[in-house]
C-alpha cells in the first residue's frame, strides 16, 4: 500500500514535469540552476565555517556539519534531479504500465543521482578542507561529564578568560558581571556553568559552556568545571589562560598589560596563595609532599608554554581524576600538578585579591591599580541595587561607561 502511495505521486509529478518540461535545453537549465546552485552555497558555506576557523571549532562539530552538508546536498540533488528520467526511463526493463515505468525511473533516477552527488561532494571537499573525524579518546565518564564542545568563536586577543560560576547565580552575581567588566572584553570571556541558560547565551554572544558537572559546591562539581574551562582554553589556542570566580570583579585592560610583560613561550604560573604557609601532602608511602597553590577566588593565569604541558596530566576529562586522587579542591589540584608534578614555581601577582582579603582596606586609589578584586571592596554605594558593590566600583574604574552615563543623567533629571 505504502509503495502504491508513493508510486502515485511520483507519476503525478512526472506527468507535470513532462508537461512544462518541453525539450532537452529547458530542462538542462532548469536541472542546472536548481541543482548546483543551492549546493555549492552549501559548500561555500562549509568551507567559510571551517577552513577559516578550524583551529576553534572542535574536530566533533567539524563532523557534525559535515554530515548535515552532504545530508542536504544529496536531498536536493536527488529531488532536483527528476529530469534524468527521461533518459532513465529507457534503461528500465519493461514493467506491467507506463505508470510503474515512470515511477521505477525516477527512483532509479534519484538514487543514482544522489549517491553520485554524494560521491563528488566528498572527493570536492576532501582535499580543500579535510574530512574531519569525531575523536574516540574520551572514555564513557568523560563523555557523561564533558558532552558540549562548544565553537569557540573567532580569537580575538591572546587572553582566554574563563568564570565559573552556577545556574542559581546567573541572575545576580552573573548580571552584574555582565553590566560591569563584561563589557570590557566580551570576545574574551566565557562563562563555565552547569546548567543550559538560553538567555544568557544570547546576551553573551554564545559564550556560555554549559556542563552537566554538578550544580553543588563540591569537590567533584568544582573539579569537573575546572576541567572543562583548561579543555575549552586547549582548543581556543591562544597564549593565555586565566580562570576567575562568579565572584570577581575583574579589570581586563590591567590583566592584559600585566600578562604583556611575560613570554608566553615560557612556563609562567601567575596568581597569589591565600596560605602562609606551602601545602603538605603526603603520597602513597606518607611521605611529605609541598607545593604552593593560587586560590581560584582570586584568579590564576597559565602560560600557553605551560598548559601544553599540563595537557597530559589534566586535558580531556583527566583533571577530575586528579581531584579524585589527592581528595583537593580544585585549585589546590591544579597547584599540584603545575607546582608539584611539573616543578613550576608560581609567579605571586600582588593585584590579584579573593574575598578571603580585608578589602576594605583598599583606598580608591590602590583599587584603581588591582587586577581582581570581590565583594566586600570600599566604595561608596550609587546602585541601589549592588550587593557585590561591583557597578559602583565599575563607575569608579571607568565613568565613561553606558552603565555609569545612564545614571548620571537619572541624578542630572531629577
Amino acid at each position: 500500500l505504502l509503495w502504491k502511495v508513493v508510486s502515485n505521486i511520483f507519476f503525478h509529478i512526472a506527468d507535470i514535469w513532462e508537461y512544462f518540461v518541453c525539450c532537452k535545453i529547458s530542462w538542462l537549465l532548469v536541472v542546472f540552476f536548481s541543482t548546483f546552485g543551492p549546493t555549492t552555497t552549501y559548500i561555500h558555506t562549509y568551507i567559510h565555517t571551517i577552513g577559516e576557523n578550524k583551529n576553534v571549532v572542535h574536530p566533533r562539530e567539524q563532523f557534525t556539519l559535515f554530515c548535515s552538508l552532504l545530508v542536504r546536498s544529496t536531498l536536493h540533488l536527488s529531488l532536483c534531479s527528476y529530469p534524468v528520467w527521461a533518459v532513465m526511463a529507457e534503461w528500465v526493463p519493461p514493467v506491467q504500465n507506463d505508470r510503474s515505468r515512470k515511477s521505477s525511473a525516477l527512483v532509479l533516477s534519484c538514487s543514482l543521482f544522489g549517491f553520485g552527488s554524494l560521491l563528488l561532494a566528498v572527493c570536492l571537499l576532501g582535499p580543500v578542507v579535510g574530512v574531519p573525524r569525531p575523536h574516540h579518546h574520551q572514555d564513557q565518564e568523560d563523555r557523561r561529564l564533558f558532552p558540549h564542545y562548544p565553537v569557540m568563536g573567532e580569537k580575538t586577543s591572546d587572553v582566554f578568560i574563563t568564570v565559573k560560576t552556577s545556574a542559581r547565580f546567573h541572575k545576580s552575581r552573573i548580571a552584574s558581571i555582565l553590566d560591569t567588566w563584561f563589557q570590557l572584553a566580551p570576545g574574551d570571556i566565557f562563562f563555565i556553568t552547569d546548567q543550559d541558560d538560553k538567555h544568557l547565551s544570547r546576551r553573551t554572544g554564545e559564550h556560555v559552556i554549559a556542563t552537566q558537572c554538578r550544580a553543588s559546591h563540591s569537590l567533584l562539581g568544582l573539579c569537573c568545571k575546572m576541567g572543562v574551562e583548561f579543555d575549552s582554553y586547549i582548543r581556543s589556542k591562544r597564549n593565555w589562560f586565566c580562570h576567575f570566580d562568579d565572584d570577581n570583579y575583574v579589570n581586563v585592560p590591567l590583566l592584559k598589560k600585566l600578562l604583556s610583560k611575560y613570554n608566553p613561550d615560557k612556563d609562567w604560573y601567575l596568581g597569589k596563595p591565600s596560605t602562609k604557609m606551602p601545602v603538605h601532602h603526603p603520597d602513597d608511602k606518607n611521605e611529605p609532599r609541598k607545593f604552593w597553590f593560587a586560590t581560584g577566588g582570586a584568579g590564576f593565569c597559565l602560560s600557553r608554554s605551560l598548559a601544553k604541558k599540563l595537557a597530559p596530566l589534566a586535558a580531556d576529562g583527566q583533571f577530575v581524576q586528579v581531584c579524585r586522587r589527592l581528595s583537593l579542591p580544585d585549585d589546590v589540584s591544579m597547584g599540584f600538578l603545575i607546582s608539584h608534578t611539573l616543578a613550576t614555581n608560581l609567579t605571586i601577582v600582588k593585584q590579584f585579591h579573593s574575598h578571603l582579603e580585608p578589602l576594605y582596606t583598599l583606598d580608591h586609589g590602590q583599587l584603581a591599580e588591582q587586577v581582581s578584586l570581590s565583594r566586600g571592596v570600599n566604595v561608596p554605594s550609587i546602585f541601589d541595587n549592588d550587593p557585590s558593590h561591583f557597578k559602583s566600583l565599575h563607575c569608579l574604574l571607568y565613568p565613561q561607561a553606558s552603565l555609569c552615563l545612564k545614571t548620571t543623567q537619572s541624578s542630572d533629571s531629577s
